[in-house]
């Protein structure tokens, strides 16, 4: 009895290691091999260090950390249900009616979680390569940040230079031109007096 009672506890043993270390897997993409326990190892030390590595796990993943928050604040999602207790108070026809209502839903429903498994999941070595660059991603939206803002005052400084250039020397060089070509017109006028008063002199004469 004694002996059953011993192979059945290092079998659940194996077990609940093997899960953690399936989920380390599905978190991380990779096993630490240093932590896994030797069988040589009594059961509460395994236990213990079973423990300890997913107190590590969790410090490490946020996803598992979200995890464990939802499992303290709703434990009942985690748990099965027999399909005897439906968790309604309708009745079957009203549930019928529901499932009636959205059986077509069902076959696209399948069909693209089919398709899901066709599509194959990026290696762990690449997720950590992107893993790697966020904080060069980090620097360079930062720098772009700044860009944009010395872009966006260089394009109120070279409005303001158009527009200084238009008043000073577009505008007022028309204005001294419109005054040169009125002075002009004086001297022309003051030349053809002038011519005309000659012609009348040297007639009288």
């Amino acid at each position: 009895m004694e002996n059953s009672f011993d192979k059945t506890a290092v079998e659940t043993i194996d077990l609940l290691e093997a899960r953690l270390r399936r989920i380390e897997y599905v978190v991380c993409g990779q096993v630490d091999e240093s932590a896994l326990s030797s069988n040589k190892t009594t059961a509460t030390q395994r236990l213990a260090v079973l423990e300890h590595s997913l107190h590590q796990l969790a410090s490490k993943s946020r996803v598992v950390q979200d995890l464990l928050r939802l499992h303290s604040r709703h434990p009942d999602l985690f748990q099965s249900l027999s399909s005897n207790d439906l968790p309604t108070t309708l009745d079957t026809e009203s549930l019928q009616s529901i499932v009636m209502a959205s059986a077509s839903a069902y076959s696209s429903t399948a069909s693209r979680l089919t398709s899901i498994l066709d599509v194959p999941v990026p290696p762990a070595e690449l997720s950590a390569q992107l893993i790697d660059l966020q904080p060069r991603i980090a620097k360079l939206e930062a720098l772009q940040a700044v860009q944009n803002v010395d872009i966006a005052e260089l394009r109120e400084r070279s409005a303001a230079v158009i527009q200084r250039w238009y008043t000073v020397d577009i505008l007022r060089a028309g204005e001294s031109w419109a005054e040169l070509e009125g002075r002009v017109e004086q001297v022309e006028q003051r030349v053809r007096r002038t011519g005309l008063a000659k012609r009348l002199d040297d007639d009288m004469v």
